[in-house]
């Protein structure tokens, strides 16, 4: 009887245990070009504190405040999104 009842406890612990949200606040763009014949790999995440993860070809560098030009980080990476082909 006792391992019926620990059981149905870890099931129910289980079932009503919730993840946080999925919607993580990292949210991310890509894009590829190629240009005179060379590929040109660019992606921008949304980190989530007002900067943006800018990764162009393998190089990494962190955005913030001025680098953005007074665009919010979703509509820095949003317009990557939408300017790729």
């Amino acid at each position: 009887m006792k391992k019926v009842v620990f059981s149905l406890m870890a099931i129910a612990g289980i079932v009503f245990t919730s993840c946080s949200s999925d919607d993580d606040e990292n949210t991310c763009a890509s894009c590829s070009l190629n240009v005179l014949g060379t590929t040109v790999v660019t992606e921008a995440c949304d980190n989530g504190d007002g900067t943006v993860r800018l990764t162009v070809n393998g190089e990494t560098q962190t955005l913030s405040g001025d680098d953005l030009e007074g665009v919010s980080p979703a509509e820095y990476v949003q317009a990557l999104q939408d300017g790729c082909p």
